[in-house]
């Protein structure tokens, strides 16, 4: 977020024609910010962050760093109290279920190490090498699905998180900001 906050002047080029055309296909009606948009949205980017593992984490690495600079960005856009009463509300739900899901979206590529590397190297037991590839697939899994769950649970809390600040970001974010200040 401080690398889209500092370095704004230098990205605007860039950054600009993204949050232009958001607002026109927010004002001409192609995006809703309705609670079932933001929320189906924010999944659809926490599901790349967590599937981002297969890439050996550098899209969840990308989709994180892309996002922080992006938010640090916009914060540049409007008075800095303007900013926050717009996106305190449900950022406070948001930004922590997105850390979450690029967390999950890391264990998951540690399991996804872990497991394969179980699967090459064999499996040795009563001192004898057991090359069967469903043992090894066997053993590699029970070896590690602490950290295939642990990423599913981060994973579904994150999720949880998403709903929360759907609802907030849809229902309650702008009545917060004009309580506070005048647009």
């Amino acid at each position: 977020m401080l690398l889209g906050y500092f370095f704004a002047p230098y990205i605007s080029e860039a950054m600009n024609p993204v949050i232009n055309s958001f607002r026109e296909r927010v004002q001409q009606g192609d995006i809703q910010l309705t609670h079932d948009s933001i929320f189906f949205n924010n999944v659809y980017v926490g599901i790349i962050l967590y599937c981002g593992a297969i890439t050996f984490g550098l899209l969840t690495a990308s989709v994180l760093i892309s996002n922080g600079v992006f938010i640090g960005y916009f914060a540049t856009k409007m008075p800095l109290y303007s900013f926050l009463l717009l996106t305190l509300p449900h950022g406070i739900f948001e930004i922590p279920a997105i850390i979450l899901a690029g967390s999950s979206g890391f264990i998951m590529f540690k399991f996804l190490i872990e497991f394969f590397k179980g699967i090459i190297k064999p499996v040795i037991t009563n001192n004898e090498v057991n090359l069967s590839i469903k043992n090894r697939i066997t053993n590699s899994l029970n070896n590690n699905i602490n950290r295939l769950t642990q990423s599913l649970v981060l994973l579904g809390f994150s999720v949880v998180l998403f709903i929360i600040a759907a609802f907030i970001e849809a229902y309650l974010t702008i009545g917060i900001a004009r309580l506070f200040m005048i647009f």
